[in-house]
């Protein structure tokens, strides 16, 4: 009697079968865990673009601007799909001079869902030279879909330090103290 090796084919479509069942189990999983994995180092990147540009203001002893920029040359009133500016602003007109000093063009904010809001409705950010801030306000990262549990909130308060929101009712959404994320334009 003479053995064969190999498998048949009852026993391929099993495996594969189970294959298929198994991939439709875990599918999900890793799209959640993708989802979070970008809002995560969409708000670590921002959180060290924000440590810079105070860092630099404290250093430099001048006001640091840090603002979206569709030019590179000029603070635009919208972040969303654009490079962000930080620069030492000599004369504080929100442009790059050629006085100014330029210290860093980030492609962080270029990620759709990067929203600011600061205070008095200004779309930039200034850190003084003693590390606070001139606008406070929050960051907010809105991800693709729109589901807001993968939403996150970076808060920069008058000191100039951020700090990341929390959920604070239990929902699952970073709801800043009271205010959910505004994610709609």
């Amino acid at each position: 009697m003479r053995r064969t090796r190999g498998f048949t084919l009852a026993e391929m479509l099993a495996v594969m079968l189970i294959l298929g069942v198994l991939l439709a189990i875990g599918m999900p999983s890793m799209q959640e865990l993708s989802a979070r994995t970008r809002a995560d180092s969409t708000v670590f990147g921002l959180r060290a673009m924000l440590g810079l540009a105070r860092q630099s203001a404290i250093t430099l002893n001048r006001d640091v601007t840090v603002c979206g920029t569709s030019d590179g040359k000029r603070c635009s009133a919208d972040w969303r799909e654009q490079p962000a500016l930080l620069f030492a602003d000599a004369n504080a007109n929100r442009e790059l001079d050629p006085e100014d000093r330029l210290i860093l063009q980030s492609e962080v904010t270029r990620r759709a869902g990067v929203r600011w809001r600061g205070s008095g409705g200004r779309a930039y950010l200034r850190y003084r030279p003693d590390g606070g801030v001139r606008e406070f306000g929050h960051f907010m990262y809105c991800p693709d879909g729109g589901d807001l549990r993968f939403g996150r909130q970076l808060v920069v308060s008058a000191t100039g330090r951020p700090r990341l929101a929390q959920d604070t009712d239990g929902d699952g959404v970073v709801d800043n103290g009271a205010q959910p994320p505004q994610c709609s334009s």
